[in-house]
């Protein structure tokens, strides 16, 4: 029986660490009237009223829910060019609370920032498109 009582004491040491705090997920389709957000953790999309933009993989959100991630933006409307759309580096920004998300994309290269855009967990999306 004396064996058992360091291997007990070791598996209740090891387990204090399961109890820090730990950022919530945020992976799944989030929706709002004005954009469509799809994550995880291999990366996402993002649908605006006039434009589009992917997520790539290594996203992060950080315990109190500061969210952000880089990935490309495209311009939307108008016929689409036959190579297709140019893609412009994009940082996404945000926060959570609860099951929303607010967040804003900086496209450095067209020197603009697009949003705050604000999404539910679950929501339905956009519905415009951008002709």
């Amino acid at each position: 029986m004396r064996c058992l009582t360091p291997l007990v004491a070791l598996a209740l040491l090891s387990g204090l660490g399961c109890s820090e705090e730990t950022a919530p997920s945020i992976g799944g389709q989030w929706g709002g009237p004005e954009a469509t957000l799809m994550l995880s953790t291999a990366g996402g999309t993002v649908e605006f009223l006039c434009g589009s933009g992917t997520i790539d993989p290594g996203w992060g959100i950080a315990p109190g829910g500061p969210w952000n991630a880089t990935g490309q933006y495209f311009t939307g409307g108008g016929p689409i060019p036959a190579e297709g759309r140019p893609p412009h580096p994009a940082a996404y920004s945000g926060m959570i609370r609860g099951d929303v998300l607010t967040f804003s994309v900086s496209v450095p290269d067209l020197s603009t920032t697009l949003g705050p855009y604000t999404v539910t967990r679950g929501a339905p999306g956009a519905s415009e498109i951008c002709l």
